[in-house]
């Protein structure tokens, strides 16, 4: 239930004041070499919403058309090989991968001083009257991280779909990513939530969901603000690249 409370959040917080997020704060808290492998990441993200959307003239119209095709499960992108390899391999030698998403099998013994800048999370009155939430909900919107094209088709066979999400890294609740971005936000209400969510809980919002949330409540500029389009390109685009370099080295 806590994890819808909080992606409903989005959608009811944007009335706050001074919702800043620092980005040179975050920048110098992970350091030259990982804020450097983030920027690729974040450069990755843009040339594949080109690649995909070249009919759509402005970075917020590329990232609404790839929240709508969320929204309405018409996963369709290509993906440069080349492209997804060099971003993936950048955010490996710099360990940024790590701070942000764990496999089953490696450990991270850094730990960071959230509280200073997270209180535990509590939902607003107003979201928290808004009535019960079917606790299948993301259940049944879920969608794919990404889509192998038409010439692999969609998995069909649950027991070969749970042994791929077994294999999927989780999200790194003690991550200096995270923490980073705690640190460089002032009272930004969508970032204490997204934060607390990971930390707290060690959850990710569904896709289905992010797109719902950032489409109702966002505005074009909002969109294209770094820390917004952080969450998109690490809860889909980052997930999606690895998802299909795991999904790769089964072959």
């Amino acid at each position: 239930m806590r994890l819808y409370l909080f992606l409903l959040f989005f959608i009811f917080s944007r009335v706050s004041v001074c919702q800043q997020v620092d980005r040179d704060i975050f920048d110098s808290t992970l350091g030259e070499e990982k804020a450097y492998a983030y920027s690729v990441l974040e450069g990755s993200f843009e040339k594949f919403l080109k690649s995909n959307y070249a009919n759509r003239h402005s970075l917020s119209e590329r990232i609404k058309g790839f929240l709508k095709d969320i929204q309405k499960q018409n996963i369709n992108w290509t993906f440069d090989d080349s492209l997804s390899y060099s971003t993936l391999l950048q955010i490996e030698k710099s360990g940024l991968r790590k701070d942000i998403l764990l496999y089953e099998s490696e450990a991270y013994h850094e730990r960071f001083p959230f509280e200073k800048y997270i209180e535990e999370y509590e939902s607003s009155e107003e979201i928290s009257n808004s009535g019960e939430i079917d606790e299948n909900f993301e259940e049944i919107i879920e969608i794919p991280l990404t889509s192998e094209g038409n010439e692999k088709g969609v998995i069909k066979d649950e027991l070969e779909f749970q042994q791929l999400k077994d294999k999927f890294p989780k999200p790194n609740r003690n991550g200096l990513f995270y923490y980073a971005l705690a640190k460089a936000q002032t009272n930004n209400d969508d970032i204490i939530a997204y934060v607390s969510l990971i930390t707290e809980f060690e959850e990710s919002p569904s896709p289905s969901l992010l797109a719902f949330a950032f489409l109702s409540g966002f505005s074009d500029d909002e969109l294209v603000g770094w820390e917004n389009k952080l969450i998109l390109i690490i809860e889909i685009y980052l997930k999606s690249i690895i998802q299909n370099d795991i999904m790769k080295n089964r072959e």
